[in-house]
């Protein structure tokens, strides 16, 4: 009885550990901006530092014409 009951219970630990991390993620993504450096498969980032980034680092690199 004594080793059923620990296998049943580090089942359950462990679906309950994965489902709130797949949930747990998805509910931090969308209150927080925390993702906008390296975006969250399920949030779009309110801004893109790092896009913005490489965008100003190419304008800087490209010859000016003028």
């Amino acid at each position: 009885m004594g080793i059923t009951r620990r296998l049943l219970k580090a089942v359950v630990q462990s679906a309950y550990t994965k489902t709130m991390d797949k949930v747990g993620s998805k509910i931090v993504a969308g209150m927080t901006d925390t993702s906008s450096d390296a975006p969250n498969a399920y949030y779009t980032p309110k801004r893109n530092l790092y896009e913005s980034m490489v965008d100003e680092e190419d304008k800087e690199a490209q010859p000016d014409d003028s």
